[in-house]
């Protein structure tokens, strides 16, 4: 689908940016099922939100209070300690030990947290105003009306509540846009396009409701396309086959009443021929079971030689026998070899011991000289591929003591060219590239992670990313694919817009 920034929900996304500059807020953003909710929570972390530190928690019916805290806690500190039963505040207060902070907390299908999480956000939020250095805005992108009762609890008798905005219908013109974009992507026809406006006119004006008929359009294409035309084929056959018996049996000629026919003299009936062949077949198989019984008895052995093939002539069957030219046979096990260090990698030369031909075999004592080794090893003589394998083997090979920190290569033009609505897990943020060379060294991922440089105070950082996922929900599923001991870096999803920002500060 392609991506369509609609009037009413930049409207709305700017009023969320507006809200959350200057000052901490929890704002509610409510909407129907269906009003596309969840695109929005995303969006505005791809290309609206400015803050440094965020965090992003996408509720699951199976999680409990205690994976909502470590989620959100590990996002806003990285490697920090805290107990997961203790509230977010109190945790906070102890992994910042008084530093500031400036983050924003989004969290989709916040209708499935319990009033324990909503009042440890709101009581966040209302330090937050109070406390200098101290910026935490909260996003809750709900059903409408399912948190109203629990943020009225927790704000009530407080000078300050939670702000909330609504996902509003698309209107007409926005409608009619959807739609002509959706018929653009799946390239139909001008009867499709009626077909599909005729059915959209009964769905409300919802992004979710719309792209549903979408989704249900394309099934029941690839249903019919999924259909065999081997019942069809059958029934056919079935049909031929009967009415070719029908022709059959209406051209096949009646059968006759057999009538006695007198037969001249001298002239034999068919009946009669028949029973003399007979008994001259009796007769024939007597004589000859009689003629086996005295071969049984007598003791001459018969000589059956003329009854063998020939001896096998194998002159020629041998491949260049009868060239001039001397031909070389190659074992069955030598080319087996052969074939298997090709695979590997090899040229296949390292697979045969033995030469093939003694007078080809070099000497024992034969080398290849050091001139003759230096002009092979020239960087003229490699090609393209050999290049980049040398350049390839020469980023992922892991550091010794004695390699320069200054050899880290630097991705900064490469992550340039990754679009800005991707994602990638960031590991670590270090301040010198000997740091960042011990860093890549101890979790081996050399030739895995990209590093790029950035500025932060005047002063260089190096950030350590992993991976490149179109969306922050992929970027999470990800991490839990990652080895352990890389894991417990507790890494977080960071965009490209804000990772394209960070490498502009370099001049």
């Amino acid at each position: 689908m392609i991506a369509l920034d609609l009037d009413s929900q930049i409207q709305l996304l700017s009023r969320i940016q507006f809200l959350t500059r200057f000052s901490s807020n929890l704002v509610q953003v409510t909407g129907e099922p269906g009003a596309g909710k969840t695109w929005l929570s995303e969006r505005y972390l791809e290309n609206w939100a400015n803050e440094p530190t965020q965090s992003l928690l996408i509720c699951n019916p199976s999680q409990q209070d205690a994976q909502h805290r470590a989620i959100i806690l590990r996002q806003i500190v990285r490697d920090g300690v805290f107990n997961e039963q203790d509230s977010m505040l109190q945790s906070l207060e102890y992994m910042l030990e008084g530093r500031s902070v400036h983050a924003l907390v989004v969290i989709d299908d916040a209708q499935r947290l319990s009033a324990t999480i909503i009042a440890e956000l709101w009581a966040l939020v209302t330090e937050s105003q109070q406390r200098e250095g101290w910026q935490i805005n909260v996003l809750l992108f709900s059903l409408k009306g399912k948190l109203n009762k629990w943020l009225h609890k927790v704000s009530y008798g407080q000078g300050v509540k939670p702000l909330e905005l609504e996902v509003s219908p698309l209107a007409d013109n926005e409608r009619e846009m959807f739609i002509e974009v959706m018929m653009v992507s799946r390239q139909l026809d001008a009867a499709q396009r009626r077909a599909l406006k005729q059915k959209a006119a009964s769905l409300p004006s919802l992004p979710g409701a719309l792209r549903g008929l979408e989704q249900q359009e394309t099934s029941l294409m690839e249903e019919k396309k999924r259909r065999s035309p081997l019942p069809l084929l059958i029934l056919v056959l079935f049909l031929l086959a009967i009415g070719g018996g029908i022709v059959w049996w209406s051209m096949m000629p009646q059968t006759h009443q057999e009538e006695v026919v007198d037969m001249p003299d001298g002239v034999k009936a068919l009946a009669d021929i028949l029973d003399e062949k007979e008994q001259e077949m009796a007769a024939q198989a007597n004589s000859d079971e009689s003629m086996s019984g005295e071969l049984k008895d007598s003791s001459v052995v018969l000589d059956d030689t003329m009854a063998l093939p020939d001896t096998p002539i194998v002159e020629g069957m041998t491949v260049g026998r009868r060239d001039q030219d001397r031909r070389i046979v190659v074992p069955d096990n030598v080319v087996d070899a052969i074939m298997d260090d090709q695979q590997t990698g090899g040229d296949g030369t390292n697979a045969v011991t033995e030469p093939l031909i003694p007078e080809l075999a070099q000497p024992e004592n034969a080398t290849i000289s050091d001139s003759m080794t230096t002009e092979l090893e020239t960087p003229e003589m490699l090609t393209v591929q050999e290049s980049a394998a040398v350049e390839t083997a020469a980023a992922t090979t892991p550091p010794t003591p004695s390699t320069s920190a200054s050899d880290v290569p630097m991705a900064n033009k490469l992550l340039l060219t990754v679009p800005k609505a991707s994602y990638a897990l960031q590991l670590a943020a270090l301040q010198s590239k000997a740091a960042v060379s011990d860093f890549l060294a101890q979790y081996e991922l050399q030739g895995r992670a990209l590093v790029y440089e950035t500025r932060r105070n005047g002063e260089p950082w190096y950030m350590v990313l992993l991976g490149d996922y179109p969306t922050v929900a992929e970027a999470r599923r990800a991490e839990l694919a990652l080895s352990a001991d890389v894991r417990g870096l507790n890494p977080w999803a960071k965009s490209f817009t804000q990772i394209h920002k960070e490498i502009g500060l370099v001049n």
